[in-house]
Formats: structure tokens, sequence, C-alpha cells
């Protein structure tokens, strides 16, 4: 049976981990990430106030042949990247035959959402880290059965979690009670973030509810 599991790695553990080290007040997002043998992890959201040393230093990493920026913000960037090699977690992805539904970085860790075809392939990769010194931890699974109520919306965890606190905290009253800056605290991400996140989620809400019949 099909399950979900989030797990966590330090930052030095995941691709883009040295670029990130070197920026560390920057965060980094990936969503429903599919691995391929051609090129690895293409696109992601860089946010914080430094993406030109954040680009550069991704640039010197080993394994990449090329980054572009393809459409930058005030406080962040939409990123390109080509690899020359699968970087070595991402391999231990494409054997246990997961997919990577959500990466985003955290203070020192990245977390990771996967979806793996059974127990057995978490396991695998698990495995496969321990054999590759990737301190991979497990902080929790679920059968598929277990998230269907989120996820049959067309949220992500990050999404829905930001959805359910702006409504409990008041941003969807009128007047507003709380800001996305007073969002953008609890959650240490940039306001464009958060903005993008309930903008984002709430897309796929409207188009999983209202729009489902037509």
């Amino acid at each position: 049976m099909s399950v979900i599991a989030e797990l966590s790695v330090p930052v030095g553990d995941f691709p883009l981990g040295r670029a990130l080290s070197a920026t560390p007040d920057m965060q980094v997002e990936l969503e429903r990430v599919v691995p391929t043998g051609d090129n690895a992890l293409p696109f992601f959201w860089v946010w914080g106030d430094d993406v030109e040393t954040f680009v550069s230093a991704l640039n010197d990493q080993r394994g990449i042949e090329e980054v572009t920026v393809l459409d930058q913000f005030e406080d962040g960037a939409l990123v390109r990247a080509v690899w020359t090699e699968q970087p070595s977690l991402v391999v231990g992805v494409l054997e246990s035959k997961a997919t990577l539904l959500e990466v985003r970085s955290q203070e020192s860790i990245w977390l990771l959402r996967i979806r793996s075809p059974d127990r057995a392939g978490v396991a695998t990769l698990q495995q496969y880290c321990v054999d590759n010194d990737i301190d991979l931890r497990l902080n929790w699974i679920h059968t598929l059965e277990a998230v269907e109520a989120g996820a049959r919306y067309g949220l992500t965890d990050s999404q829905r979690e930001t959805i359910v606190a702006a409504y409990e905290s008041g941003y969807f009253d009128e007047p507003r009670d709380v800001t996305l800056e007073d969002l953008s605290e609890e959650f240490d991400i940039s306001s464009r973030a958060v903005s993008k996140r309930l903008r984002r989620g709430l897309r796929n809400l409207v188009e999983s509810t209202l729009f489902v019949e037509r």
C-alpha cells in the first residue's frame, strides 16, 4: 500500500546544501518534484535578499553544469539548474522508486515529503543513506489513505498548514487580525513565500472543489 513519509537531512547532505550554507539566511523550496534520469531538481524557489551569492555558490558546486535565474523578485527568485551527475540522495530516491512531493529548507535541515509504493521503498531509501553516509531521519510515515483528507484537494502539507494557520489567526477576517509579515515570522520564511503558498493553495482548493464538475 502506498505511503507518505516525511524525512529530514542536514543541509550539507542534500543537493543545494553547499550554496545554502554560504547564504544561511536564504530559504529554498521545491514542490511536487519527480526526479528523472535526465535532470534532477531542475526548478526551485529561493527566498531572501542574497540571490546573487546563492546562485554563485551553486554554480561552483560539484555536479552543476549551469544555473539560470528564470524570474527574480524583490526577495527571491525562480531558479533552474542543470546537473551533470545525479546528486547522491536523489539517486537513493530513484532507486527506492519514491517520488519527492515537497522539499524545503528549514534552519539547518531539509524537510522532504515523499510518496513511496510501500513501506519497503522507504526502508530501501533509509538503507541507501546508511550505506552512503547520509544522515537521513524518518519523522513520520502514514498510509496514503490516512492523508487523503488533505491531499484530495491538491494541497501540499505546507500549503494546508499555511492556509489553516492564516484562517485560525484571523488573516481572512475583515479587518485582518494578522498580516503576511506576522505569518512569515510564524513560519520563518519571507512574506512573499507565505503569499505564494496561500495563492497556490487557494488555487488548488478552488480547482478541486468549485470546478470539479466542470
